[in-house]
């Protein structure tokens, strides 16, 4: 157990930590809550914050945590997908360039007010000039040096020594495509730069809900697991606070960018675009042409046109979709029309439609019969989770929040995520006045 209080602020200056936990959800709260030995409990019993935060759409990690580091919409913002679109079977590299984000960010905002900053595995953080100490998130998948990758994306050399000392628990090859093995690198990084390098303001993202939600299920023995072990990470953290002298002083916040749901099958979109004439395979079932293609989302579907200005192809697509839907078979109940998109969820981009799922199928962006898959189940507990669907479904993300900026015991319970980034800078003096999301001033001090 952690021993620190939040009493007795000091004389340093405040600092800020917020942890981003990837997938955690309000029932993850509550359980942490009512667990008497948790250090969650002992914290954040009378925290303030959010229960259930309203993330955005598409409700995938990258747009969110660029809306979560902006407080912007994702048509404002202009990340609109964990990778760019491609009809290639291997898809390329997360988005990983600071540089494509069109607003500022809360980074740019601390350091308008004159503080160091750090980031370890933030999503959309490399190359980013206003960030210190920088790590950037990157998925190891071919065995690159970690120096060569962490250095160009940003990280200086006393950022790569941080690195390397923790290299003995960067997860081992084979386990690098999924972030939630990265957890204890990312976390003893996190350690290592509050003791050795004491930023004013270090951000982290963590996965491991979010790989063991999408391998096991939304709710299961293994979230409670999941469950505890984020809580030893919360200690973990907090004490290396101490012993650097700057718990007191520091501002904490724990928060999440979407929830899960589980689904039960997958459907092809892009095998039923096919059919229909819209995609062109060889004798080896390589695509060499489309007139629309999809990219998933998980349980929702962006769809892209070759030449999104061809009236009679719009037309043709849309008509398509429609009585696809109209069918109940296919995976996904509701289109929207990018302009749709836009005003009812400040969602745009170069897609011409986004299709959303019908609550318990994956929209699949593969191209090859059969068209539905279902999934194997290996025990009836477990299942596959995702997410990517409409904000308002399934459980909600969290945001809390103590330290001297915020007051004790203010709980919101619906918000959302874009109000996060303005709140954040408001605890150091800034503003982000491209923002769509405002501050939450009932939970400040």
């Amino acid at each position: 157990m952690i021993t620190g209080t939040k009493d007795g602020v000091g004389m340093s200056k405040k600092k800020l930590f917020v942890l981003s936990m990837d997938a955690m959800v309000s029932e993850d709260i509550d359980y942490l809550l009512s667990k008497k030995d948790s250090n969650f409990r002992r914290l954040f019993a009378d925290a303030s914050g959010i229960r259930k935060a309203r993330t955005i759409y598409p409700s995938i990690t990258y747009p969110a945590h660029v809306s979560m580091m902006t407080g912007c919409y994702v048509g404002k913002h202009g990340i609109t997908a964990n990778r760019d679109f491609t009809t290639e079977e291997n898809k390329p590299l997360w988005i990983l360039d600071s540089n494509r984000i069109r607003v500022d960010t809360v980074f740019t905002a601390a350091k308008r007010a004159g503080l160091s900053t750090a980031s370890v595995y933030w999503p959309v953080t490399g190359y980013n000039a206003d960030i210190d100490c920088l790590i950037a998130e990157y998925f190891f998948v071919n065995n690159e040096p970690l120096d060569e990758v962490f250095r160009e994306l940003g990280a200086d050399e006393r950022t790569l020594r941080i690195v390397n000392d923790n290299a003995d628990v960067f997860p081992p090859e084979g386990k690098r495509n999924w972030g939630g093995y990265y957890s204890e690198f990312i976390t003893r990084c996190c350690c290592s730069l509050i003791r050795e390098v004491k930023p004013d303001v270090l951000f982290a993202h963590n996965c491991l809900f979010d790989t063991l939600r999408h391998l096991n299920g939304l709710f299961n023995d293994v979230i409670t697991d999941a469950c505890d072990e984020f809580d030893r990470i919360l200690g973990v953290i907090v004490r290396a606070m101490e012993d650097a002298g700057t718990f007191g002083d520091t501002d904490i916040v724990i928060t999440s960018d979407h929830g899960q749901r589980n689904y039960f099958r997958k459907v092809g979109l892009n095998t039923l675009l096919r059919r229909a004439g819209f995609i062109d395979v060889d004798e080896n079932g390589k695509v060499t042409d489309y007139r629309a293609f999809v990219e998933s989302n998980g349980m929702s579907a962006y769809v892209f046109l070759k030449d999104p200005d061809d009236k009679v192809l719009y037309n043709r697509v849309h008509e398509y979709l429609k009585k696809l839907s109209g069918e109940n078979l296919w995976g996904f109940h509701e289109i929207l029309t990018r302009d749709e998109a836009k005003e009812r969820f400040g969602l745009d981009g170069d897609f011409s439609f986004i299709v959303e799922s019908d609550n318990y199928s994956y929209c699949g962006s593969y191209w090859n019969e059969p068209v539905i898959r279902d999934l194997e189940w290996k025990d009836y507990r477990y299942g596959h989770a995702t997410h990517g669907y409409f904000p308002e479904k399934g459980p909600q993300p969290i945001f809390w929040c103590l330290g001297p900026s915020f007051r004790k015991g203010v709980v919101i319970e619906k918000g959302r995520v874009i109000d996060e980034a303005p709140t954040i800078v408001a605890t150091f003096g800034e503003s982000l006045p491209e923002a769509d999301g405002h501050v939450l001033t009932e939970i400040l001090n």
